[in-house]
């Protein structure tokens, strides 16, 4: 996969693509690492680029130690002001300052000093460079864009930076007009709980095209791509999971009041069932911000039902149902859907039937019916199931015993003798 970086007059980076990506965020990583290098280097800075005015008489005392502070304290400051938590926690570099040659070979920067958020990666650094609203952009999650640098700060892990040795007799930026709105790693979030642009944000031209997840789309967004290929990776339906017609607001860059609107030309959740381990765009074991991006987060979309240690359960109002989704921290954990949207390639779903078939003696049982690894009516507590039951992700079940509680657990339930929903957990739930 090829693609070409540029920097636009507002500070952020968009891709012109040899060929559209799909993968998932996490999946695409191993197929662009090795076009990352080139891709940077193409890469143009636009003059566009600039720092609050504020900074540069203040950087220009270049002998007033007190300026100087007060300079690198605005800079983590805006950093922090950004709700900057996809970053973290680690080691970083904080400074004003000209580029390096190696952030100047990566990303072709102007020589023109900046505020620069240096963050540990390997050998290297991700550089995040403060962009003309005063929001950081950050580079792709690829190799390092800049040479290991000394530490002076560090990141928490909800992306909190603070200095190792704090600045005295320096006091805080005071806040942007865009720093009102609600945000993450810079980029406003533009929709209401109702679904309506918030106050003081503008729309600004209009494109179409269908949206997804990629490796470089901003957290809690999507990306959607041009008709000539290009994409924008800061967009963020108005509804999840979106249906065709849908629109998107597509962020012009890290604290941005101004959007492009999108027309959203392919529904998402797709009517896929993967036996037995995927409906739609949710995968068991499949991670916890994905499935958000698409069908929403607490509060925006999903519904908690209880929370216990760091798992969540809770339900997403889909066709008519609901789909009972528990996320193991950061994974998915257990599915559970009695809708008849989703099909197999087959047709196989809610209402269709399994034929029972002949007894097996097998397991220990006199009398087991057995379909695709699946066996019928097990005991698991007082009384027999009424369900299929299928133990592992093997051609044929594991033994539905204790030994076995932490292995995947499938079950088909059947009433009338028609299946009436599906429950797939990563170990056994009692």
């Amino acid at each position: 996969m090829q693609f070409k970086l540029r920097f636009d007059r507002v500070g952020y980076w968009s891709r012109q693509l040899g060929t559209e990506s799909t993968m998932s965020r996490r999946n695409v990583l191993s197929a662009v690492k090795a076009s990352t290098a080139t891709a940077l280097r193409t890469a143009a800075w636009r003059s566009g680029l600039c720092l609050l005015g504020a900074l540069l008489p203040l950087a220009s005392s270049c002998g007033d130690h007190s300026s100087l502070s007060q300079t690198l304290r605005t800079c983590v400051d805006r950093w922090n002001q950004g709700n900057m938590v996809g970053w973290g926690p680690g080691p970083v570099n904080v400074a004003f300052r000209r580029p390096n040659a190696k952030e100047h070979s990566s990303i072709e920067l102007g020589p023109r000093r900046l505020c620069i958020v240096g963050i540990a990666v390997g050998d290297g650094t991700w550089t995040c460079l403060q962009s003309g609203t005063s929001a950081y952009w950050c580079p792709p999650l690829h190799e390092a864009t800049g040479p290991r640098l000394p530490k002076n700060a560090t990141l928490d892990r909800h992306g909190v930076l603070t200095l190792d040795s704090p600045l005295k007799g320096t006091h805080p930026a005071p806040p942007l007009p865009w720093q009102r709105y609600p945000r993450e790693d810079g980029y406003i979030h533009p929709w209401t709980a109702s679904g309506k642009l918030r106050a003081g944000l503008r729309f600004k031209g209009e494109q179409r095209g269908r949206c997804f997840l990629a490796e470089e789309t901003a957290r809690s967004a999507v990306s959607c791509l041009y008709p000539s290929g290009g994409r924008a990776d800061a967009c963020f339906p108005r509804r999840r999971p979106w249906q065709r017609g849908d629109l998107a607001a597509c962020s012009f860059g890290p604290g941005s009041r101004r959007f492009t609107r999108w027309v959203i030309t392919e529904t998402s959740d797709p009517q896929i069932f993967v036996p037995w381990n995927t409906i739609g765009d949710i995968s068991l074991g499949g991670y916890k911000e994905e499935v958000e991006a698409e069908y929403g987060s607490a509060g925006h979309g999903f519904h908690v039902i209880q929370r216990y240690g760091h798992n969540v359960q809770g339900y997403y109002r889909l066709h008519g149902d609901r789909v009972v989704v528990t996320f193991y921290g950061d994974r998915v954990g257990e599915i559970e859907f009695a809708t008849r949207y989703y099909r197999t390639k087959s047709g196989f779903g809610v209402g269709s039937r399994i034929p029972l078939g002949p007894c097996h003696r097998t397991m220990g049982y006199a009398c087991l019916h057995l379909w695709h690894g699946f066996m019928w009516n097990l005991r698991l507590r007082e009384e027999p199931c009424q369900c299929w039951v299928k133990v592992g992700r093997g051609p044929r079940s594991l033994p539905a015993t204790v030994d076995n509680f932490l292995k995947p657990w499938f079950f088909i339930y059947v009433d009338h003798r028609r299946v009436s929903g599906f429950s797939f957990a990563l170990k056994f739930v009692d």
